[in-house]
């Protein structure tokens, strides 16, 4: 893939675990890293939750592999265009292994 078409910036957080004192892990998301990537957003969908429609938006992010890519895991989230997206899947994109695709969702539940 060429420079010119990873267009967006894409930014990764990653959420910090603090121990609430009873067993449960809560934090804030913090920065992990920026890159460039392009963001193809797909059709979207709805579908009922607990008894009303929840409606969200599915996106693949591309990116370059890189030793702070190759870290990411489904709980971090990344942002975009102004919206955060929450990772649902990480797949190599070619063969060589040069680039990563994410398959991300927005607007459903975290």
């Amino acid at each position: 893939m060429r420079a010119g078409r990873l267009r967006h910036r894409v930014a990764f957080n990653r959420q910090a675990t603090v121990p609430d004192g009873y067993g449960n892990v809560t934090g804030e998301f913090a920065p992990l890293f920026t890159v460039w990537g392009n963001v193809r957003e797909t059709t979207g969908k709805e579908r009922v939750a607990a008894g009303s429609v929840e409606n969200t938006r599915t996106a693949t992010i591309r990116i370059r592999a890189s030793s702070q890519s190759n870290g990411l895991t489904e709980a971090d989230q990344a942002v975009a265009r102004g919206e955060t997206w929450n990772i649902r899947g990480i797949a190599q994109a070619d063969d060589k292994g040069a680039m990563l695709d994410l398959l991300v969702e927005a607007g459903g539940a975290q």
